[in-house]
């Protein structure tokens, strides 16, 4: 199975009547003619910058690997896999299963996957990465710049919003 930052991504946009139009049609067509012509392929759709950005993603690998790479002794034998899981556990709470006959209770992550977070609950994961590195085993992460731009851009949506709400309660 193919990595999410392996799949291209274009903006679309949808008209009245529900046709799609790339908004770089000539690049995208392209592409898809070289890759998949004659081939039924599957398209997901969500709002532009629903979710976590290909760009977060590598930033997120990336900083996990330089986690596991200064070679802390709490995290010896863990996979960059692994590390992820036990973050996303760190962050977003942790799920408590039973098993029906043993009765072994395990734990999950609440949020399982990386792929279906948005961009602000990504931002939340990378600065846990940050956190953790630093707390439990001393080492210095610098964030990327992606990581930060996104960052600001959420916080600056979020402040609208709430400038927005404000307005709307004074009317």
């Amino acid at each position: 199975m193919k990595e999410r930052a392996d799949i291209p991504e274009w903006e679309v946009s949808i008209d009245a009547d529900g046709r799609v139009s790339f908004a770089h049609p000539k690049h995208a067509r392209a592409w898809l003619k070289r890759r998949h012509a004659g081939e039924v392929i599957v398209a997901q759709f969500y709002p532009h910058d629903a979710k976590r950005t290909d760009p977060q993603n590598r930033a997120l690998h990336a900083l996990v690997s330089a986690w596991l790479a200064a070679g802390p002794e709490s995290k010896g034998g863990w996979t960059i896999d692994g590390l992820k899981l036990f973050v996303l556990g760190e962050v977003f709470g942790r799920l408590e299963l039973a098993h029906p006959v043993t009765g072994e209770v395990i734990y999950l992550p609440n949020e399982t996957s990386t792929a279906r977070l948005s961009k602000a609950k990504f931002c939340k994961l990378i600065e846990g990465v940050l956190e953790m590195a630093a707390e439990q085993d001393g080492i210095y992460l610098e964030a990327p710049d992606q990581y930060r731009k996104a960052k600001e851009q959420e916080r600056r949506r979020l402040e609208r919003l709430a400038q927005k709400e404000a307005a709307r309660q004074v009317a």
